[in-house]
């Protein structure tokens, strides 16, 4: 790149980010090229483009960038980064990720002072494998994954990037986590593994500063230490969670539930707790995938064990209620859409815009819980 060329770039930078506000997490930043490819922003209140910064790049699998973005905002403040989350990539095809990715990159380079020698990558679950597989091509200065590995049960042989690796206790891929860090300390590859008190979800923004300090060279490795009993626990679950999914899986659920319900925590509870997790994705993921190629029936089937896994979650309820009325069983329809507006499910325009609730949408149950939707809305 010429000189001139270079010192217009900036200048483009300085002027973009004059219009941009420090010190507050910004929900949607559009890219200029494209307004529906956008991202959640935070710039530290002394943020100036007459300087390069480093910046952390955000990826969360249901494309919810201001949750990464503010769990880092704090320490991002003390550390001097800059904190990005994309909108638009989430778990799903390659392409539009791709494309997210592209305009991300692509506008945050025009609008803001960055240090390309200083890009970092952070992903929760699907995000996480998106990260490190983008972090292998060595653009990448170091990676924080929470909640997922590489996948496949594969550590590739070379990594070539920081890696800060995270996982609650009772997150179900806790396991893979935890393997991870023990094959990559046998190999001597230098990284940090921090469990949290909790489940399948982003990093506490507690261990947010340790991160951001890790990976750029700040705070030493730690690894996870080989432990016959972390094996054998491991076992249990898997075998567990096999059962849990399995067509007669039903009795095992309900005991999971009753464990995972234990007011103390043990190994017993942190295993029942990922075993209720991870049938539920199971349930749900596969559950769409039924919807899609319009097999309603058994989708339903496997909605209704979503909801045994966790009956207070409106968002599962309401889903089973658009399978029992897509397969013609209206009753269950309309008492599942009762269930999911008593457990916080509000959102009253995709209840009237789903053609899948048509055959129930003149019942007076219909009618009576839609209402009540409108009405929350409306408060």
């Amino acid at each position: 790149m010429n000189r001139a060329l270079a010192i217009c770039l900036g200048m483009t930078a300085v002027l973009a980010a004059e219009e941009l506000p420090r010190g507050q997490v910004l929900d949607r930043v559009a890219a200029r090229g494209d307004a529906s490819q956008s991202y959640a922003l935070y710039l530290p209140s002394d943020y100036v483009p007459t300087r390069q910064w480093p910046v952390l790049y955000c990826l969360d699998p249901g494309a919810r960038g201001r949750v990464p973005v503010e769990r880092f905002s704090q320490a991002a403040e003390k550390a001097g980064f800059l904190v990005v989350g994309s909108n638009n990539s989430q778990n799903g095809p390659t392409e539009p990720v791709k494309e997210a990715l592209k305009w991300m990159l692509a506008d945050t380079h025009e609008r803001l002072a960055l240090d390309d020698s200083r890009l970092f990558a952070a992903g929760f679950s699907g995000g996480a494998r998106l990260a490190l597989s983008w972090a292998s091509n060595g653009a990448i200065a170091g990676v924080i994954a929470c909640g997922a590995g590489f996948g496949g049960g594969r550590v590739p042989k070379e990594v070539p990037f920081k890696l800060f690796m995270t996982a609650g206790v009772d997150d179900f891929n806790y396991d893979e986590l935890y393997r991870t860090s023990v094959e990559l300390a046998q190999r001597n590859v230098k990284h940090r593994f921090v469990e949290f008190t909790g489940g399948h979800e982003w990093l506490p923004a507690n261990l947010a500063g340790d991160a951001l300090a890790f990976v750029q060279g700040r705070l030493e490795p730690l690894a996870a230490k080989p432990s016959k009993e972390q094996e054998r626990l491991a076992e249990r679950y898997e075998a567990l969670a096999a059962l849990a999914r399995s067509a007669n899986g039903r009795p095992t659920i309900e005991q999971m539930r009753k464990e995972a319900a234990y007011s103390t925590d043990s190994p017993e509870r942190r295993i029942a707790r990922r075993v209720m997790m991870v049938t539920y994705v199971a349930q749900v993921e596969t559950g769409r995938e039924l919807m899609r190629s319009r097999q309603y029936k058994d989708a339903a089937e496997l909605y209704e064990n979503a909801v045994v896994v966790q009956p207070d979650n409106g968002g599962a309820w309401y889903s089973l209620a658009v399978a029992q009325a897509a397969a013609g069983k209206t009753p269950r329809a309309l008492e599942a859409l009762e269930n999911a507006a008593a457990h916080g499910f509000h959102d009253a325009r995709r209840m009237e815009e789903e053609p899948l609730l048509q055959a129930v949408r003149t019942d007076a149950r219909f009618k009576a819980v839609l209402r009540q939707m409108q009405e929350t809305r409306n408060q």
